[in-house]
């Protein structure tokens, strides 16, 4: 295990787990409107505890943003866009799901809440219809099924036997497909990283109809374990075929667990098994520009066409102790799924708190580099990068999702 990560307190960017809790002022006397939706972070000095701020921007044209016009939150709460609606998972500062609504004038408004049970850890949160949505839960080994318009819980669903190391399989994030919800369990043993001697990956595959386990899927050919992260609701999507794919974190790239991976799994189209014919391991990854390997995937962005872009964890850009504000330990990467090949872009390079986003046939990358934050651009069209960050933000680039996103 490496104990000097560990201590550093770095897993704000692996888990986005922490438990701390700050003053929340959610009643701004000006709240912004706009198209996208961008969260930056203030991070105190000890790099585990700050606060968040969530605002709407118009565009991504050169401009510089303060948080005046923000909604601040705690450090470690998840965001996650859900058509013209944003749900707050606060997966360990409380137990209450907000809901927010962009409405005809572009604004946020707060639109909702669920109470969830006390350590409930809500980690995602899918919506089937008008009526009907699930919540993964974390804490406890249950998937909540609520009505997304008035937040009300109408039913759960019980996964504790599908724990295969104790009672809770530990649900991180889930996706829809054909009425069926797919939801990735991490499996974790006392704490945040699963059994060294089970490198191995488990989705559950639930009825959306009847509301019924129909079966665990299980790959253990790969050594691929972990999937889905769980502050990261993009680590599980679909492609324009309708494969489903997941990236597998293996630890984190924070402990040694030998025979494990980390990397890519597909299910296809009309089958509700893993794809044995595909496979892609990061672990032992050339990344074409980068000498070093990588140890994780921290943020993912589908941008079609078989074009994954990631921000990859580089291990060897540590410090001794680790500095989590000042090592610069991410890259910017594009993966493509189709030959399973990973290059490093010409972006610098970013501590943990950074993210990736799309806006039309722009990727954008929020980093925090040596000589500013914010967010940088990727033409998806020409492959041309910004030689500077386009959006210049007060804190750490932590969320960019604009409300016309496709992927």
């Amino acid at each position: 295990m490496n104990t000097n990560l560990l201590k550093s307190g770095i897993l704000f960017f692996v888990l986005g787990i922490a438990f701390i809790s700050c003053e929340k002022d959610e009643d701004t006397p000006e709240v912004s409107k706009g198209e996208i939706l961008m969260v930056t972070g203030l991070i105190n000095p000890d790099g585990q505890s700050g606060s968040n701020y969530l605002q709407l921007i118009d565009d991504i044209s050169s401009k510089s943003y303060d948080n005046s016009s923000a909604f601040q939150f705690d450090l470690y709460d998840q965001f996650v866009m859900r058509g013209e609606d944003v749900f707050v998972l606060p997966l360990s500062s409380s137990d209450i799901i907000t809901k927010y609504t962009r409405g005809a004038n572009k604004k946020l408004s707060k639109t909702g809440q669920l109470a969830l049970d006390a350590n409930s850890m809500p980690t995602s949160i899918v919506i089937k219809n008008t009526t009907k949505g699930y919540v993964a839960l974390m804490g406890r080994p249950t998937i909540v099924i609520i009505n997304p318009e008035t937040m009300q819980k109408t039913g759960e669903i019980d996964i504790t036997e599908y724990g295969v190391t104790d009672g809770n399989p530990d649900a991180t994030q889930m996706l829809i497909r054909d009425n069926k919800l797919y939801v990735a369990l991490n499996q974790m043993v006392g704490g945040f990283f699963p059994s060294a001697d089970r490198p191995k990956t488990d989705v559950l595959i639930i009825n959306t109809e009847t509301d019924e386990v129909e079966k665990m899927i299980t790959e253990e050919n790969t050594g691929m374990s972990q999937p889905a992260r769980p502050q990261e609701s993009k680590q599980i999507f679909m492609d324009e075929n309708q494969d489903i794919y997941i990236v597998c974190q293996a630890g984190f790239g924070l402990v040694d667990l030998p025979g494990h991976k980390f990397g890519i799994l597909r299910i296809k189209n009309g089958e509700t098994d893993f794809d044995n014919s595909y496979s892609f391991n990061l672990t032992d990854a050339t990344i074409e520009g980068e000498s070093n390997k990588a140890s994780s995937l921290q943020f993912v962005q589908y941008a079609g066409n078989g074009r994954l872009y990631a921000m990859a964890t580089i291990p060897a850009y540590w410090s001794n102790p680790p500095a989590p504000l000042t090592d610069r330990i991410c890259i910017a990467t594009e993966i493509d799924l189709k030959s399973k090949t990973i290059k490093k872009l010409d972006l610098p390079r970013s501590n943990g708190y950074c993210s990736i986003g799309l806006y039309k046939d722009k990727v954008m990358f929020g980093l925090s580099t040596n000589s500013e934050d914010g967010f940088f651009s990727l033409d998806l069209n020409t492959g041309e990068v910004s030689s500077n960050a386009v959006i210049k933000t007060t804190g750490a680039p932590y969320l960019f999702r604009h409300f016309g996103e496709t992927y």
